[in-house]
């Protein structure tokens, strides 16, 4: 199982330098073995600094190597404990899927922070409009949370087409939210049509599979998933139940902070729910 620590370097790897890599490459091969190790011999082994340690450290959220050593002893030791209670059983196709998607949500709640979650569930409720980007894969992720916030009543709109999202980045203002969903948002178009969308006075919330520091001026709120890559069945399996589970999680902080946004909901399920049993009358008769 990849622990949460292990799974933040990596969703950091596009951002890092070279001497940073080769560090970030020898704890995800070598974890175990950095939680014994001193910062001198980690070091000595990569060909790299001791300061280049403490930077790769504190770039990836530590204090310095002492703290990061520390939370990867204690993932270790998790892991450990949880490889032992599952080793009894001969694990088939299903079995290992589901074990995969497991070990990605655990490490997507490990890389959320729960005042980041409150404070973004705040900036929905109170933006004048909310657009959501999301392209290829992501889209249905996108419409998904669209549709959720329009049953609460609130002005939302989700936007799958670069074409549509460049536009829209012209035209956002100041009291507006942008949430963009996708793996990761350094790529040319999606990235100028962001920094559009800051130039107009718009916030941006993000949610992808890798961060970067080119991130802290362009994005207010910021959360990472742990990306399919650290998984066994990393070809067939999808990252996008990580990105819904994401959206899930701030949807219910909306709705547990706003009782308002929940009765709305629950009188839109009773809209729906009364027509579906309508609809199932009329099929029986």
């Amino acid at each position: 199982m990849v622990s949460a620590v292990v799974a933040k370097i990596i969703s950091m790897q596009q951002s890092l330098t070279v001497s940073e890599n080769e560090i970030a490459q020898y704890v995800i091969n070598n974890a175990e073995t950095v939680v014994s190790s001193t910062i001198t011999a980690i070091a000595k082994t990569t060909n790299t600094s001791e300061a280049s340690i403490n930077r790769f450290c504190k770039k990836i959220g530590f204090k310095g190597f002492n703290s990061f050593k520390i939370a990867l002893a204690q993932e270790n030791f998790y892991n450990s404990m949880k490889d032992q209670s599952d080793s009894g059983a001969q694990e088939g196709f299903v079995a290992t899927v589901s074990r995969d998607y497991r070990h990605m949500l655990v490490n997507t709640t490990a890389m959320l922070d729960e005042d980041s979650v409150v404070q973004a569930a705040a900036a929905i409720r109170q933006a004048r409009h909310v657009y959501i980007f999301g392209l290829a894969y992501t889209a249905f992720v996108a419409r998904e949370l669209e549709f959720k916030l329009s049953m609460v009543g609130l002005f939302v709109k989700a936007l799958t087409d670069i074409s549509d999202i460049r536009v829209c980045a012209g035209n956002v203002g100041p009291e507006d939210l942008v949430i963009v969903i996708a793996p990761t948002i350094l790529v040319r178009d999606l990235y100028h049509a962001l920094a559009a969308c800051k130039d107009k006075g718009a916030e941006v919330l993000s949610i992808t599979s890798y961060d970067s520091p080119k991130l802290a001026s362009l994005v207010d709120y910021k959360f990472i998933i742990s990306d399919k890559i650290t998984t066994q069945n990393s070809v067939s399996i999808s990252n996008n139940l990580m990105f819904l589970y994401v959206t899930d999680v701030l949807y219910c902080v909306l709705l547990e902070s706003d009782k308002a946004l929940k009765r709305k909901r629950l009188s839109s399920d009773a809209i729906l729910n009364s027509q579906q049993t309508a609809d199932n009358y009329f099929f029986e008769f």
